[in-house]
């Protein structure tokens, strides 16, 4: 934890002083900070160097590959640093003095990313740090002959997720298909199986036919789970409370509150009337996993305008957070 907090640490502090010139994926148009991790989501030519690196980096001492098991050997890549000392008790100096190190940077990185989220909530940390990531970058200078991107000019792009995160005005939907754990042989006609997906609680099924479906699990109606009761009629799903029914294809209300009589429509009058939320649904290219196509981002967009007032959240009163 020390050592990838101590690469951590080099990765947020370098990129303010050197950058490599270039365009979209480059050193010079990646923030810095946690925003350079969203900003490489999906990024898969990006994603692949990295990987090629660190391949290169693991196989790099493969003389030691049947050593690795050991932990006696963790994180020593071959590398053969001839001013390491060799004495057993200069080795353990050195491991103190990177235990030390370690721990310094763990400390460190927690207080950038808990400023990077409340600017200004770490009391001795001062300078460019202190600001927003945004304005700190617009303002530090830069070396090498790269020119730091304005604060201006990122909070104006549409894909802005600094922008986002502090106007709280709009988060950037991101789908990714993401397997479910279920297999489609798994699965009988009309049997339903909740599953939470990045973030979003959701029920993978089979109408009668077969055909496999995933909507939302829980009722536009009271939030009640369908995992706890639903019936699958055809293509159409009935929620266990109130008798709310929805197409499974395209997620439209067909019949509002029906049971118990009276009880049912008079609870149905309070709530607003809402299509079933529909996700697509697969099976794997190779094999028979079952996979949904997710926004993993909304929760994040629902949250984004979270908090009312001091006691109050949006959505915990009225019921529409769940």
């Amino acid at each position: 934890h020390g050592r990838i907090a101590m690469l951590a640490w080099l990765g947020l502090v370098v990129p303010d002083f050197i950058r490599i010139p270039g365009e979209r994926y480059s050193f010079e148009a990646i923030p810095v900070s946690i925003d350079a991790h969203n900003k490489l989501n999906g990024a898969v030519g990006v994603n692949f160097q990295v990987l090629f690196w660190i391949a290169i980096l693991e196989f790099c001492c493969a003389k030691k590959v049947f050593e690795w098991n050991s932990l006696e050997c963790a994180g020593d890549y071959g590398f053969g640093l001839a001013f390491l000392p060799k004495d057993e008790e200069g080795q353990k100096k050195m491991r103190m003095a990177e235990l030390k190190n370690g721990r310094l940077a763990m400390i460190g990185v927690a207080s950038l990313a808990a400023n990077h989220s409340v600017p200004g909530s770490v009391p001795l940390l001062s300078g460019l740090y202190a600001q927003r990531p945004d304005v700190a970058e617009s303002a530090s200078p830069s070396f090498c002959g790269a020119t730091r991107p304005s604060a201006v000019r990122r909070v104006a792009e549409p894909a802005a997720l600094t922008a986002a995160r502090y106007t709280t005005k709009k988060v950037l939907p991101a789908f990714e298909w993401l397997k479910t754990g279920l297999k489609a042989s798994q699965l009988a006609p009309g049997q339903l199986v909740a599953k939470q997906l990045g973030g979003n609680d959701v029920l993978v099924g089979k109408d009668q036919s077969g055909t496999l479906f995933c909507v939302g699990n829980l009722c536009p109606h009271f939030g009640t789970p369908m995992s706890e009761g639903a019936d699958v009629i055809g293509d159409i799903i009935v929620c266990p409370l109130h008798g709310s029914s929805f197409s499974v294809k395209t997620g439209e209300l067909l019949d509002w509150c029906p049971s118990p009589p009276i009880i049912g429509p008079l609870t149905g009058i309070i709530a607003e009337q809402r299509n079933l939320p529909v996700l697509e649904a697969r099976t794997s290219f190779f094999g028979d996993d079952i996979e949904v196509n997710i926004d993993t981002n909304a929760k994040k967009a629902y949250e984004a305008d979270y908090w009312k007032g001091l006691l109050d959240a949006q959505g915990k009163v009225d019921g529409t957070y769940y």
